[in-house]
């Protein structure tokens, strides 16, 4: 055997006979690609809805936080207004405020303490940073006596503050108060209110506004100051939650 035959013949490759060959046809091709595409649709769903449920939780989380904290702070402050220890003068009203609309109410609070005259005033005002919520964009201010608004709380779109006042009354005869009435009604707009020292009580309305967008599915229907039928306009997907408490001004009640 020559060289050539040698090559040739190492080269045949017998198949056995009733094997046959075959592949994949077109339509197993297809059906298999439309699988594949189907499953990866599935997953990137999955994924979004995963995502979305993600940012709702944690706006909502954020939301709740920055309320308790404006709460903690200004519920702090303002049950100190009028405190005077023994041989001190308060330098003013002990509290007043400013502001008709839903949006720009703020508050001054002031107290003589171990430290010396204490003054605060809370307001709400545009943001330091830029947030993906364009109404986020505002924020809790607060000036510590007297140096300057400095941001507190972010994502503060709407801060509503109402007044109640009392009259103190000596019902026994011996020279002290001890008994407060109310005058109605209770409690009104700083606009409202003829002799701030008669301030016993102070409720405050605040909106919160998380700092992402396109976090709910469609604008939500909000009720603020939240005790009342007020709609707020919203044209937007960013979450929104109203807050409201009530403060008691502990130098004013017997």
């Amino acid at each position: 055997m020559n060289d050539n035959n040698w090559y040739q013949s190492r080269c045949v490759i017998e198949i056995p006979a009733g094997i046959s060959q075959s592949g994949f046809t077109l339509v197993e091709v297809l059906v298999s690609l439309a699988l594949g595409l189907f499953l990866i649709g599935g997953a990137i769903q999955l994924f979004v809805q995963s995502k979305q449920t993600y940012r709702l939780q944690d706006s909502l989380s954020r939301i709740q936080e920055n309320g308790r904290l404006a709460m903690e702070s200004m519920v702090t402050d303002i049950r100190m207004a009028g405190y005077v220890p023994p041989s001190a003068v308060l330098p003013g009203i002990a509290i007043s405020g400013n502001g008709t609309s839903n949006q720009n109410n703020d508050v001054t609070v002031k107290w003589v303490d171990e430290s010396g005259h204490q003054s605060r005033v809370y307001a709400v005002g545009t943001s330091t940073s830029t947030q993906e919520c364009a109404k986020a964009r505002t924020s809790l201010r607060l000036n510590r006596n007297s140096g300057g608004l400095q941001e507190l709380i972010e994502g503060v779109e709407a801060m509503r503050i109402l007044y109640g006042s009392c009259t103190a009354v000596d019902t026994n005869g011996d020279g002290v108060n001890d008994r407060m009435i109310v005058i109605s009604p209770f409690y009104q707009p700083a606009t409202n209110i003829t002799d701030w020292n008669s301030v016993c009580s102070v409720r405050v309305h605040l909106l919160m506004v998380s700092l992402a967008d396109n976090v709910v599915k469609q604008p939500q229907t909000i009720y603020f100051p939240a005790d009342t039928n007020n709609i707020w306009s919203v044209n937007d997907r960013c979450l929104r939650q109203a807050f409201t408490f009530t403060i008691q001004i502990r130098n004013k009640v017997p």
